[in-house]
């Protein structure tokens, strides 16, 4: 496994980063693909956007708030937010992505806000056949995360008892005794869970 590690400072720059690149994504789609469905299970592109946007805007008392009336379940939450911010007008969503806002609860662990933007950009992407064009640090940091870290325990058991090895850059993760191997983008939507079918590891 690649050594290099970030810093809270550059994982928020590149957080930011991602999000800007997220904006272009969407502000160069079509009113088909808005609504097509994304890799993140029952969610549109539209839905998906939804969600981003309204962790650019939440303040920590709305979503303590929102976390209870969903008693206290995260999915259930995200699927309330995404719900509410998706009927939103394409202008409006993409308005959101226009700032560098970063709620409380993401600067003080940045790598939370960009694996959630660097995974759901593969969700939007990949079912369109459009290459989101992650820059190679980004998919790093995502994949070291994703396969090793606490925080994202259900990725980390998806990951366990495989060797994962990334084909265009430094990265490899376990011992096996199976191999998940590919381009970077790919094993990101792979480790997170998502169901990439037949699809070729390379979009498009």
């Amino acid at each position: 496994m690649s050594q290099r590690r970030f810093s809270a400072a550059h994982t928020r720059a590149m957080a930011l980063d991602e999000r800007a690149r997220l904006r272009a994504t969407l502000g160069g789609l079509a009113a088909h693909q808005w609504a097509a469905p994304s890799l993140c299970a029952g969610w549109t592109v539209r839905d998906v956007a939804g969600h981003l946007a309204e962790n650019t805007r939440a303040s920590l008392p709305s979503f303590l708030g929102g976390m209870a009336r969903a008693r206290f379940d995260h999915d259930e939450y995200n699927r309330r937010t995404a719900r509410a911010w998706s009927r939103l007008s394409d202008s409006e969503l993409l308005a959101a992505f226009e700032t560098d806002r970063i709620m409380t609860v993401f600067r003080l662990n940045p790598t939370l806000l960009l694996v959630d933007y660097v995974v759901h950009h593969q969700d939007i992407c990949r079912p369109l056949g459009l290459d989101a064009g992650t820059p190679p640090e980004h998919l790093l940091a995502t994949l070291r995360a994703l396969a090793t870290s606490s925080m994202f325990a259900a990725e980390t058991r998806e990951a366990a008892g495989m060797r994962i090895a990334a084909t265009d850059l430094d990265f490899s993760h376990g011992t096996g005794p199976s191999e998940l191997r590919g381009p970077a983008a790919y094993l990101v939507a792979r480790v997170a869970g998502r169901d990439t079918g037949s699809a070729r590891p390379d979009p498009g």
